[in-house]
């Protein structure tokens, strides 16, 4: 944890202030100590250089086996194919150049692949996930000043209101209790005039959707180790899957990642069937979402259900009032 840190967090508990009691040091990192509230006197732990402002995983621990067994399977630093950046820039639809000097919440970050393109381009991010994948998102983040990872839930959110400047969360609702609440409370987060991006999984495709929900009613009561063990049964019926026509009925079946990098398909495969929650949803709907939070300048993006919008200015909510 970076001392920098500190200015943009609250008590998840009651907004209070939090102070730094007990550093150990190691450079500029934290690496441990505690975060004492003055308003209630609760006290986060923070543990490896992160502030842990939940006890355990929760419903998350599929994804803490997941992040820590693929730490940089989508890292483009690693892999040089650019895969996630792609992503991004589908998922924000502005040019990354103006995150430079932005203030930056990855909601759900995992390993922090979609983090390092943010801080890539200049902005300070701060990367959030309630799973331990917070552990190998500080090791792939932490060396860089301007990253800062954080272990919380996202319906306690540790953070100051009206705090980013920009909030996403892609592929990460969707495998919460409740999706719209968890994005009510990113949005209260957001800065006037801020942008919040989120990615959720789509309800279109009927076939999937039911084919998946059948066997992950199964398949997520399997312990993780046990679990990604089956999921390598992807990589070759992959191939059966690329069948012309017959391929359909296989994928109608038992859907699978159809990525063609053999370790990218294990863990995508992995990620469908693994977690304790997963909802499917429509563009109407989220839509919906954002104009109810009194968010403007919607727009729908790909991949998926993909929206964005921003935080109305003062100018905004006039011109607004004056139209009435």
């Amino acid at each position: 944890m970076k001392t920098a840190l500190l200015e943009w967090l609250a008590c998840p508990a009651c907004r209070g202030t939090l102070r730094l009691a007990q550093p150990v040091h190691q450079g500029e990192e934290i690496v441990s100590g505690a975060l004492g509230c003055e308003s209630c006197s609760r006290a986060y732990p923070i543990v490896r250089g992160i502030p842990r402002f939940v006890a355990d995983d929760s419903y998350a621990g599929n994804f803490s086996f997941e992040w820590n067994r693929f730490q940089t399977t989508q890292l483009d630093s690693r892999q040089q194919r650019g895969e996630s950046e792609r992503r991004f820039r589908q998922s924000l639809d502005i040019p990354l150049e103006q995150l430079k000097g932005q203030l930056v919440l990855d909601a759900g970050c995992g390993m922090g692949r979609f983090a390092e393109i943010a801080l890539h381009h200049g902005a300070t991010v701060v990367a959030m996930d309630l799973s331990f994948a917070v552990d190998a998102a500080a090791k792939n983040l932490s060396p860089q000043p301007d990253a800062h990872v954080v272990q919380a839930n996202l319906f306690a959110l540790p953070f100051r209101p009206e705090t980013f400047d920009l909030i996403y969360s892609l592929g990460v609702l969707h495998h919460t209790p409740n999706p719209r609440k968890a994005f009510e409370g990113l949005v209260e987060l957001l800065k006037t005039g801020g942008k919040i991006s989120v990615t959720l999984y789509s309800g279109y495709n009927t076939v999937y959707v039911r084919s998946t929900s059948f066997w992950r009613f199964a398949l997520k009561r399997l312990p993780g180790r046990w679990l990604y063990r089956l999921s390598h049964l992807a990589i070759p019926y992959y191939h059966l899957c690329r069948i012309p026509l017959l391929g359909l009925g296989f994928q109608a079946l038992f859907p699978i990642s159809m990525h063609p990098d053999p370790e990218w398909r294990v863990l995508d495969t992995f990620d469908c069937y693994s977690p304790t929650y997963q909802s499917y949803h429509t563009h109407h709907e989220v839509f919906r979402w954002f104009k109810e939070a009194n968010l403007t300048g919607v727009e729908v993006l790909e991949p998926g259900i993909s929206l964005i919008g921003g935080k109305r200015t003062v100018s905004d909510k006039r011109q607004a009032t004056s139209s009435t």
